[in-house]
């Protein structure tokens, strides 16, 4: 049994269970280079049963070459977008991800996009540091504020029970909404217009689907009151650019924090870049290693237990 890996970013401690369960099941090869041709990519898992991917785009025409040996791609990570799933569920190869591994990680970043957004922090941070003692910008407490989640899901709630600590009142959208998680904590169940309407700020948690690319659009601009704060931890096609530009300039959008952006590395000429209003980081939203270990964990389990036989729980197509 040969499991392939190509992911670089998450990783096993030599003394973690699930890091000697596969060693001695099997064996594990990691790939030299980080992000690897389609050819590089198929000779790499010629042989292999199992491959735990990294930032490898995995779609149709590399699915139909695959060998017939490999059983299993198992993501260490919550979204699966970069593997065409019903093309490997046509192969009978098993796709799984790791949901809820980084569900904290990625509240916790944007509780602090919310924070830098609220109270104009990078441009604080950006005179200090040309030693211009400039206390010229009033910021907002979140104390009080509306806070609408759209996609109450894993990291929806984690940021939830986040900003109810700090006295917000929050607002939750789901699909499939947990009751008895909002009654827990405080939470209101909203529909979207709700949430668009009455929020102070922002969070969007959905999944990138066809019904939810661009929904964050010149409509749901319209909505919005004027000087939100928006903010983006999941991925960066859930808002249409040109219109979150337009908003920004109107004064709709106070801030856009974002750790997502539609083309990553996105492009030096987007116009994101050149507006104040914009925080921006490097969707590192589940980097840290707390994070890391918890993805790779439920990968590996993911992929050793298919291979033996059992029962597993995250397989999405």
């Amino acid at each position: 049994m040969k499991i392939a890996i190509t992911c670089h970013y998450a990783s096993l401690p030599d003394d973690h269970p699930t890091w000697k369960r596969a060693i001695e099941a099997a064996e594990v090869v990691l790939s030299e280079k980080v992000n690897l041709s389609k050819e590089e990519l198929l000779d790499f898992v010629s042989d292999a049963d199992a491959l735990i991917s990294g930032t490898d785009f995995i779609k149709e025409d590399v699915i139909a070459e695959l060998p017939d040996c490999l059983k299993v791609i198992s993501r260490p990570a919550v979204g699966y977008d970069r593997v065409d799933i019903k093309a490997a569920r046509a192969r009978g190869i098993d796709v799984c991800n790791a949901p809820g591994t980084n569900s904290n990680a990625v509240a916790e970043l944007a509780m602090g996009l919310m924070l830098c957004c609220a109270r104009s922090l990078l441009y604080h941070f950006a005179n200090t540091k040309q030693k211009l003692w400039k206390n010229d910008r009033n910021g907002m407490e979140l104390t009080g504020k509306t806070l609408g989640i759209l996609g109450l899901g894993a990291i929806g709630k984690e940021l939830a029970k986040k900003a109810a600590a700090f006295g917000m009142k929050v607002l939750g959208y789901s699909r499939h909404i947990d009751e008895a998680f909002c009654k827990e904590y405080g939470i209101i169940p909203a529909d979207r217009e709700t949430i668009l309407q009455e929020s102070d700020v922002i969070s969007l948690h959905m999944p990138q689907t066809p019904l939810t690319k661009e929904s964050i659009n010149k409509e749901a601009f319209a909505q919005m009151k004027k000087g939100v704060i928006l903010i983006n931890t999941s991925r960066g096609y859930l808002v249409n650019r040109a219109d979150l530009v337009d908003a920004i300039k109107a004064g709709i959008v106070a801030s856009y924090g974002t750790d997502v952006m539609q083309e990553e590395p996105p492009e030096t000429d987007d116009p994101l870049f050149s507006l104040d209003e914009v925080v921006i980081t490097p969707h590192m939203g589940a980097s840290t290693e707390e994070a890391h270990i918890k993805m790779m964990d439920v990968a590996m389990t993911n992929a050793l237990d298919i291979l033996e036989g059992k029962a597993c729980k995250n397989i999405v197509n």
